[in-house]
């Protein structure tokens, strides 16, 4: 286990790091862009599926090639597949490797052979460039609690790992583009998964809505008398005056607040389906209301639109093959049928969707499953991105000394940061280049100014 492996300095430096990232976080003062143009409105949206509890994406996206491929299958041990339940994805290659998806993802493997979908190879939140040898002497900042569900988990959040902070960089964005936004209108940052801190900003908070739609006081609209007495009791309510008890008050107006938002967004969607076939899983459900929504942006007033979705149960510690199988295949279904509706809704060339989990796992088996890890593969889809690509370095997957990146159990350092990834995500979303410090401070550790991933070519 890697616990073992982590020295007593080690210990201390992070512990050191944790209690001065809570004092910097006490103190972190909110964003404020220099220039009002600097996020450029456009008929965009944004959809971050978090794939939660960390995903096993080594064998999500597996080498497949003669050499490489018994490397894989050396380390994972009785976790490796087979290269026969590997499907072969048309050009993917990555210094000098070839690669093949899972078997349980088809639609991902069409996706990505149509130019639809690339992979982000080994990414991961970093503070700053680090080697094997800093790791273990400490002499280089880590992610607060490393291998942590909470602290990673919120770090893919904020791509802040220096700090513990409640804001995140979709925050950001509502936060400068919706600065008179009135507390009834509908706002920009969309949740499918209640409060989230992606969608935190220090002025905006998301608008949470189900797979059904937004919630609010819902009465059937022919006579009864129950009806009516919900409606006269409701309606009682919302217009009484509460003037003189400042928590009656209070509670009054963010009730009328969120019934007036909740009959707003219901009006907007009302009248659009998104077509084709969407799995009853509640993940393809969740992203069939994303699409609706999408679809009413129009309606809502918004140009500009990000969503956050949850996929919850990754941390797949046992029983790894069959679990992991099984949840593939209900992401790859939804994340196809999701992709086809926007292309049958013409919105298609506005909306990139990605994921994120809190971590890779080990490359190592424990008996049964694998353990938390750094890491991993991540996928982005849509028509805008360079599609049928691996973007970043995908690394070897060897053990020990024979890999610079193993800190131990094959807990893998990333070497693409999800600066990068983001900072590629937001100039597409109208984002100017002056504006990525702001938003990710420790982006310039990892790439010169001008430098990107290519995502978007």
């Amino acid at each position: 286990m890697l616990a073992k492996t982590l020295t007593r300095r080690y210990f201390l430096a992070t512990s050191g790091a944790a209690a001065t990232g809570a004092l910097m976080n006490a103190a972190l003062p909110g964003l404020a862009f220099a220039d009002s143009s600097m996020i450029k409105p456009a008929k965009k949206a944004l959809v971050f599926v978090m794939l939660d509890g960390g995903n096993d994406s080594f064998n999500m996206l597996v080498p497949n090639d003669g050499i490489a491929y018994k490397e894989y299958a050396r380390t994972r041990g009785n976790l490796a597949l087979g290269q026969g339940d590997l499907i072969a994805l048309d050009g993917a290659e990555n210094h000098g490797q070839s690669f093949g998806l899972h078997r349980a993802a088809p639609e991902l493997a069409q996706l990505y052979n149509s130019g639809k979908l690339s992979f982000v190879a080994n990414v991961g939140p970093l503070v700053e460039k680090i080697t094997k040898a800093q790791f273990y002497d400490g002499s280089a900042q880590l992610p607060l609690g490393l291998l942590s569900h909470a602290d990673q988990f919120k770090h893919w959040q904020t791509s802040r790992p220096d700090v513990r902070q409640n804001e995140g960089w979709f925050g950001y964005f509502a936060d400068e583009l919706q600065q008179s936004r009135s507390a009834h209108e509908i706002g920009m940052n969309i949740s499918l998964a209640g409060h989230n801190i992606a969608q935190n900003g220090k002025r905006d908070l998301p608008y949470a809505i189900t797979k059904e739609g937004s919630v609010g006081l819902y009465v059937k609209e022919e006579r009864t008398p129950l009806n009516d007495l919900l409606n006269d009791s409701f309606n009682r309510m919302m217009s009484a005056d509460q003037s003189g008890d400042p928590f009656k008050e209070t509670y009054l107006r963010l009730t009328r607040n969120a019934q007036a938002q909740h009959e707003t967004f219901a009006a907007a969607t009302k009248g659009i389906e998104a077509p084709g076939r969407f799995p009853e899983t509640d993940l393809a459900q969740q992203l069939k209301m994303v699409a609706r929504t999408i679809a009413a942006s129009d309606r809502l007033g918004l140009e500009q639109q990000t969503f956050f979705v949850r996929y919850i149960g990754w941390d797949h510690h046992d029983e790894l093959l069959d679990t992991h199988a099984g949840m593939l295949a209900v992401l790859s279904q939804a994340l196809g049928a999701f992709q086809s509706a926007l292309e049958d809704m013409g919105l298609s060339d506005r909306v990139v969707t990605f994921t994120g989990s809190d971590f890779g796992r080990t490359l190592t088996s424990n008996g049964n499953g694998s353990d938390h890890g750094w890491g991993g593969n991540t996928l982005v889809m849509g028509d805008p991105i360079v599609g049928g690509r691996i973007f970043g370095d995908y690394p070897i997957l060897g053990l020990g000394d024979d890999n610079p990146l193993d800190v131990g159990d094959g807990v893998l350092i990333p070497t693409t940061s999800t600066d990068q990834l983001y900072a590629d995500l937001s100039l597409w979303f109208g984002v100017q280049d002056a504006a990525l410090s702001e938003i990710f401070p420790n982006l310039t550790r990892f790439a010169a100014p001008g430098e990107r991933l290519g995502l978007f070519g």
